[in-house]
């Protein structure tokens, strides 16, 4: 059996190659290479003083203490322009013509713009002098010694110019990986052949098409090499072809455990070294990376979204080192997520999601791919992959996960997945109406408290409310348009925001933000009462509703008009002991284990006792 890698030692594997060799170019020739070293400006940029406009040149002696009633007339008796050496300068009581950018002669400290003198033939008369002098010191532009590209950065328009204008001719810069694309399977047909429809059982090749634009966005030479079938002579002698003229194979497809995934193998076969093989990921997980003397060796899934995810988090990273990039991952950000995700994880997850702006929470993360690890069409606005580790319970909306930013320049050279911050667990309270919901809610957030559990409260009001006052300043601050209004007073704050409460999770991560940003603990449970709740847990107070479906239930109450005191005091109980255990992390097992030591001999016995919960 193939030897199953951590996404995250594969990455440590991979960047453990060498850059490409080292050329010398013409700096002309440089802009969009990667630097091979630090280089410094090596001289002043000018290395002169020059007039920082076009003037008149002389001493500030000569016209510091200049008025309308005692103007001073200097007569022009010379010129310095640019481009040419410079003279011996103005004498005291002279001025000179000089031009923006002229080097400076070796007498006169001040030069006039022009329109602050009148001249009147060969003379000047100055009666308001400027307060400045207007003469650049050397080194205005680039002062000696200056970094001007850092090794392992991408030589910029702007690098390249500064390069030139420092007089740095050749740049030491990594050579750009060859790199030959290959598509593998019998069912693929090229795009480009025409085919206006195709039979049961082929697909269009459409990795290669995308993996062409990213790979050349790194900064490789490309050459699509086609669609190499399955045969494994035809797939030996494809690959043998490729070993020497180029830098880098990569291949997609034929790299899982099925009778007709050849790549891995035909590699091996030919000699190639096995650096990383099958990857403990979701989606991506099959993969193969490996050496063949100067050659590396990269196949990736067929399967589009797979392929594009391992290549995010590991061919590129291998091909940023290979270009001598300085770091070779992109960054990792802690992110909240928007809506929960349901699913427990047995690999490793890599999510396709959108990371909206900055809130009081953080940066949050909607995820686009629910879970599919074939949703194409829908990870088209991604601008992240969410990762969440192996042995993640269901995560619900709020926690804390890790994601790596696809739209931004590589920070780091190690991909580190966190564990995951469960955010509070959000429970939904449905029953009929009048059943007693509200006065569960208050109940249970009172318990919790005792029990030093922080809980918030969530209310769909479906007919609208007023809570404030009619003429109040708040009130008119909203009536003007204010998108929020916040009023802080000595024991509590009001928070009104102009949107209608269109989802239920947002909600739950408003009232998450809002707790820590008042200085608070972060919540630990947060009741609903309202919406409906397909997927999250509920407790069912008096009959089910109709055409409320629910996720699991936690706990089945009596309603208040119909349950005895003692029954419902068991279930409510049970119902804390469980939250409490659930809040506080205890796996499964051990939750059932102490919620039947903990609770009374009458509450087990209740009908009405909370479950369980099952993690």
């Amino acid at each position: 059996m193939r030897r199953v890698s951590r996404v995250e030692d594969a990455v440590d594997r991979l960047l453990e190659a060498a850059p490409l060799a080292v050329d010398l170019v013409p700096v002309p020739e440089a802009h969009g290479r990667v630097a091979a070293e630090d280089v410094h400006a090596p001289a002043a940029v000018p290395h002169f003083a020059r007039p920082a406009m076009d003037g008149y040149l002389c001493h500030d002696a000569d016209v510091r203490d200049a008025s309308p009633g005692r103007p001073a007339v200097l007569p022009i008796t010379g010129a310095a322009r640019m481009g040419e050496r410079p003279g011996h300068g103005p004498a005291r009581g002279e001025a000179w013509v000089i031009t923006t950018g002229a080097a400076m002669p070796a007498r006169g400290d001040r030069v006039l713009p022009l329109e602050a003198v009148r001249r009147t033939g060969d003379r000047i008369r100055v009666e308001w002098p400027p307060g400045k002098s207007h003469i650049a010191a050397p080194g205005e532009l680039i002062r000696e010694g200056a970094l001007l590209v850092t090794g392992g950065s991408v030589v910029s328009p702007a690098a390249a110019g500064a390069l030139a204008a420092a007089g740095v001719g050749m740049l030491r810069v990594h050579r750009r990986p060859r790199v030959a694309l290959v598509a593998t399977g019998d069912e693929l047909v090229d795009a480009m052949e025409g085919a206006a429809t195709l039979p049961p059982g082929r697909v269009f090749n459409s990795n290669a098409v995308t993996l062409a634009g990213l790979v050349r966005g790194i900064g490789c030479e490309v050459e699509y090499h086609g669609i190499v079938r399955d045969a494994p002579d035809g797939m030996r002698s494809a690959f043998a072809s490729l070993r020497e003229r180029y830098d880098v194979v990569l291949s997609t497809g034929g790299v899982s455990v099925g009778r007709h995934d050849a790549v891995h193998r035909t590699w091996l076969d030919l000699g190639a070294q096995r650096i990383v093989g099958r990857v403990d990921l979701k989606p991506g997980g099959p993969f193969f990376a490996g050496r063949l003397g100067h050659l590396w060796v990269v196949g990736l899934s067929g399967s589009p979204v797979a392929c594009l995810a391992a290549f995010h988090l590991m061919a590129r990273p291998l091909l940023m080192r290979l270009t001598g990039r300085r770091h070779a991952v992109r960054p990792l950000v802690d992110v909240a997520l928007a809506a929960g995700f349901p699913r427990a994880t047995d690999r490793t997850r890599a999510l396709w999601a959108r990371v909206g702006p900055s809130g009081p929470a953080g940066p949050a993360a909607e995820l686009l791919v629910g879970g599919s690890a074939g949703d194409l069409a829908s990870l088209l606005g991604a601008g992240a992959l969410v990762l969440i580790p192996a042995g993640t319970p269901p995560l619900p909306a709020g926690s804390r996960v890790t994601a790596l930013m696809l739209d931004a320049e590589e920070d780091r050279n190690r991909l580190t997945i966190a564990v995951p911050r469960l955010g509070p667990l959000v429970i939904g309270i449905v029953g009929e109406s009048g059943g007693g919901k509200t006065t569960v809610i208050v109940d249970l957030i009172r318990r919790l408290a005792e029990d030093g559990i922080r809980a918030a409260a969530v209310k769909h009001a479906a007919h609208g409310f007023a809570l404030d006052t009619a003429g109040s300043d708040s009130a008119r601050m909203a009536g003007a348009g204010a998108a929020v209004v916040v009023v802080g007073g000595p024991a509590e704050t009001f928070l009104r925001i102009a949107a209608p409460a269109d989802h239920p999770d947002r909600l739950v991560l408003l009232a998450g933000a809002a707790a820590e940003q008042m200085g608070e603990a972060p919540l630990a449970v947060v009741f609903i009462e309202g919406f409906l709740h397909p997927t999250r847990p509920v407790i069912q107070v008096g009959p089910q509703k109709p055409g409320s479906p629910a996720g699991e239930v936690l706990a089945t109450l009596p309603a208040l008009t119909g349950g005895s005191g003692a029954a419902l005091e068991a279930a409510l109980r049970g119902v804390v002991e469980a939250i409490s255990l659930r809040v506080r992390g205890l796996p499964a097992a051990q939750q059932t284990h102490e919620a039947r030591r903990r609770r009374p001999a009458a509450a087990q016995q209740s009908t009405a006792a909370a479950r369980p919960p099952d993690d």
